[in-house]
């Protein structure tokens, strides 16, 4: 990796790594706004024309969806729209099983899919993870696909990386989550139910059967994927008697109670795509750890797979306090990636992220509480090991004093003005009064 882009999309995520070869590899795209308050401009603006054009003369596009939320997701969709042939590689995160072998999350897909409504952002998050493979294949070829687990690499940038989660086999799921999921299966298993009901739990086997074969292969293959959407199909003709059921209102409330919805967000969460450059040799600036919205426990369980410092350490699910892991203060970073926004979902930043030595780059300070109550960017007493001549004060760095040329540490943060340095209030630098 030659340069780092972090782009405002506010609360979401769109992060793409540099080659030297005019190459990217661009991590999640997606924003839980319409609006990007900075510039006033719609998100969908900022993907089309902004993103697709900043890209376009590269000779190489990968990207990399870390898992299945709107907030990484729904630019992504926009660009493909736009230009099928866009990416060259397209990585998707495959589905994990329990102890059982049984992929939950796909299964809670199914239910969703068949007992509820179609229009809301939840079910419409549970649509994507079982169409996702069909959608993209059909419109840039299976050919490009590849699905990511535990224990799989890919190159970029003349660097390979190695996927450290979600592991594939006995992945785990919270007893709450994997007990709704059990209780609607229950739900439809009296042997006094009509066939409709028996025939539905067999396409669901079926079809987690064919989805997790299709990850198998590498790339996906057309043939399988064709198969994962027959079946879906066969589910979806079923749609109008499994509603007629005595149990479906019964799935219903299960799948809408608020503590079903929250299990099954933060299991989406749990099992995102966590990956990491392969060293070679010794640490170098190459050393980056990628964290898609990695919980606390998901961290925990890839703890010693993991390096003791970084260049780049990305804050899992937009440096939220509800994902900080007490392994950040164990490993060192010298960079740490804030993608956040003005529309707080997942609560303020972390306060721990202040005390890291790390420098910050954040899209946005407005979840910050440090910014709240000092009215400056955490960077401005903190040291820079990147500066041209020697380490000092980040507001010695030429980038954040006037922008002309590069930035030292070849990360900056892309907004709809502009590109940003570290210093997200980005104000001339005083201190006891001297200006530097």
């Amino acid at each position: 990796m030659q340069w780092m882009e972090v782009h405002n999309v506010e609360y979401g995520e769109c992060i793409v790594l540099g080659g030297a070869h005019k190459d990217i590899l661009m991590v999640d795209c997606g924003s839980i706004n319409q609006k990007i308050r900075e510039g006033d401009t719609m998100f969908s603006s900022y993907v089309d024309p902004a993103i697709l054009r900043r890209y376009s003369d590269c000779t190489f596009r990968s990207f990399l969806l870390t898992h299945y939320h709107r907030d990484h997701l729904c630019g992504f969709r926009q660009i493909l729209d736009a230009n099928p042939n866009y990416f060259n590689r397209i990585f998707l995160p495959a589905a994990p099983c329990d102890t059982h072998g049984r992929p939950l999350l796909l299964e809670f897909a199914l239910f969703v899919y068949t007992f509820l409504s179609r229009q809301t952002d939840y079910s419409q998050v549970n649509v994507s993870a079982l169409k996702i493979f069909d959608r993209t294949a059909k419109i840039a070829g299976a050919g490009r696909i590849f699905a990511l687990k535990a224990g799989d690499s890919f190159e970029f940038d003349n660097v390979t990386y190695d996927v450290l989660w979600p592991k594939p086999e006995d992945f785990p799921f919270s007893d709450l989550f994997a007990g709704a999921v059990e209780d609607m299966n229950i739900c439809l298993s009296s042997p006094f139910l009509p066939e409709t009901a028996r025939e539905f739990l067999r396409l669901k086997e079926q079809f987690c059967a064919a989805y997790l074969a299709c990850c198998k292969t590498v790339p996906l293959q057309q043939e399988k994927i064709d198969g994962i959407t027959s079946i879906l199909n066969s589910i979806e003709e079923l749609i109008p008697q499994l509603l007629l059921l005595p149990p479906a209102p019964d799935i219903a409330e299960i799948l809408s109670r608020p503590t079903t919805r929250a299990a099954y967000s933060n299991e989406l969460n749990a099992s995102g795509v966590i990956f990491q450059n392969r060293r070679t040799h010794e640490a170098s600036l190459d050393d980056i750890l990628m964290t898609g919205d990695a919980t606390p426990e998901s961290m925990d369980a890839v703890a010693d797979l993991l390096y003791d410092n970084y260049y780049i350490l990305k804050a899992p699910h937009h440096g939220t306090a509800s994902a900080w892991s007490h392994l950040f203060t164990e490993i060192g970073a010298s960079h740490i990636i804030i993608s956040n926004g003005e529309y707080q979902q997942g609560g303020l930043i972390a306060a721990e992220y202040v005390d890291l030595p790390g420098i910050k780059h954040c899209t946005n300070c407005a979840a910050c509480a440090w910014y709240k109550n000092s009215g400056c960017s955490c960077n401005r007493l903190a040291c820079c090991y990147d500066l041209p001549s020697r380490p000092g004060l980040t507001i010695k760095c030429p980038f954040c004093q006037s922008r002309k040329g590069p930035a030292p540490c070849s990360i900056c943060v892309v907004s709809v003005n502009g590109e940003r340095s570290c210093l997200c209030d980005d104000k001339p630098a005083l201190i006891n009064n001297w200006e530097y």
